[in-house]
């Protein structure tokens, strides 16, 4: 059956879609942070260095062990040369407008069960999570994996026309080429489409997964000049040589431990709100529990590793919300809209600014600021870090020029030998001053760091400059 959205509520859905674009990018602009390194250094990094040919190099492209999905997509932004802050948010931009995709599922999916009224209620639930937010405009392969994931679900549904049939196969493997490992996830979800359609739509799916495939092999040719070659060398490290073994590993009971602090009270209520919104959409679940459940069995454990079954589990809850509003609350009306979204945002506020999660909003946003100050002072030659290392900074992307960077320890004597080489020092928590004619030039807080200048040039120093080694437990 064919929907035609009336005026009224194409445009109100428009403008749900256009303020969370705003925030999103607004998010990026005025409170930029890292909340992982492979924000920068998968992406930005490694964008910047092949349009300008400076930057640093991870292991992970030294050695072609990486898919270069989000540096592809990023690259035009730098060949602009707009300036790192400029960069950034343009960046963040491109990526706010994927996070765009799981509302309009959202919308769309709960608009076939219940209605139009429904259907944007729930894209209005979904574009304030507070998590799809922080997200938001992050090229995190965990959530731009999520929101691919959670497309092609729904493309795979009941009831899907042939063309619909062939998003579905496009989407889901296109999701596989930006984060590999929620594989079990999408074979989950096309299998259950192959189930449910059989031949009748098969051949349309097989059709769309085959064009996904050849989308990213084609995205990985420009890059690498070999298809697909930064998946192969990934597994091969992986598989032959167990690389995530060398990272923290945590308990079995980690992702429990971490969910419980970061809902609190609200768990119970966010697992009984997504059981009941599974009822009208089991394959949103099932999915989501896909991509939860095999990282269990890894010992490298982040947060962000799940941050793929978030939109899934989020629509879940909102269709959970409409679900028993339709049964209780008389249906979804302006008022009882209303009331149970002042009740959301109130939710969304205790949860997005908890001890458990606070600290995310402005994680590493003093580097970010500083990189961005000395990029701009036409007398930067040097750069060196006391007490911070370089892997929470926004590296050369975020410098905009070739400035190098160095790493100092909070011992006097390391950051005298730096001196000579960097004429400005950013200073980590309870890190000691510089000497002079080192200057105190700006401050942060949240947490207390300071940025330091002095006047007169640099002397390069080749053998401090920050590079990172090769693959964990192998180069060195």
């Amino acid at each position: 059956m064919r929907y035609t959205l009336r005026r009224p509520v194409r445009l109100l859905l428009w403008v749900i879609l256009a303020l969370t674009l705003a925030v999103r990018v607004a998010l990026a602009w005025l409170v930029p942070s890292i909340h992982q390194a492979d924000e920068i250094y998968q992406v930005a990094e490694q964008a910047n260095r092949a349009v300008n040919g400076f930057g640093i190099q991870s292991w992970e492209f030294q050695t072609a062990a990486r898919g270069a999905f989000f540096a592809v997509l990023v690259e035009p932004i730098y060949r602009l040369h707009l300036g790192p802050a400029a960069s950034q948010v343009l960046a963040g931009a491109v990526f706010s407008l994927f996070s765009l995709i799981p509302i309009w599922v959202a919308f769309a999916w709960t608009r076939r069960i219940h209605g139009d009224a429904a259907g944007l209620l729930a894209a209005l639930l979904t574009a304030t999570w507070f998590e799809l937010i922080y997200f938001g405009p992050k090229p995190t392969a965990d959530a731009v994996g999520g929101y691919l994931l959670i497309a092609g679900v729904y493309f795979a549904r009941m009831g899907v026309t042939k063309r619909e049939a062939a998003l579905a196969g496009f989407v889901l493997l296109v999701a596989l080429g930006a984060r590999m490992q929620i594989g079990p996830s999408i074979a989950v979800a096309l299998l259950v489409a192959v189930v449910t359609h059989g031949r009748e739509r098969f051949v349309s799916l097989a059709a769309g997964a085959v064009a996904g495939v050849a989308f990213v092999g084609v995205l990985e040719w420009s890059w690498w000049g070999v298809p697909f070659r930064g998946h192969w060398n990934y597994l091969q490290n992986e598989f032959s040589r167990n690389v995530s073994s060398y990272f923290r590993n945590e308990p079995v009971t980690y992702y429990a431990k971490a969910y419980t602090l970061m809902y609190g009270g609200a768990l119970p209520v966010i697992g009984f709100l997504a059981l009941t919104g599974a009822r009208r959409a089991a394959t949103a679940l099932l999915v989501a529990v896909a991509v939860v459940v095999p990282f269990h069995f890894f010992g490298h454990k982040e947060y962000r590793f799940l941050l793929s079954a978030t939109p899934l589990l989020v629509f879940l809850v909102s269709l959970g919300i409409v679900e028993l509003m339709m049964r209780y609350g008389g249906g979804v009306t302006p008022r009882t809209a209303g009331v149970v979204f002042a009740g959301w945002l109130v939710a969304m506020f205790g949860m997005a600014w908890s001890d458990s999660y606070r600290a995310n909003w402005l994680m590493d946003r003093n580097h970010v600021l500083a990189f961005r100050a000395i990029g701009a002072e036409p007398d930067a030659c040097g750069v060196a870090l006391v007490g911070i290392r370089w892997y929470h900074t926004p590296g050369y992307s975020g410098l905009g020029r070739d400035v190098p960077i160095y790493e100092s320890g909070r011992d006097e004597v390391e950051m005298a030998r730096l001196a000579a080489a960097a004429n400005f020092v950013l200073t980590g928590p309870k890190s000691p001053e510089p000497p002079a004619p080192y200057e105190r030039w700006k401050s942060y807080t949240r947490p207390v760091e300071f940025l330091y200048r002095r006047p007169g040039t640099c002397v390069r120093d080749e053998r401090s400059i920050v590079r990172p080694s090769g693959v964990p437990g192998v180069v060195h």
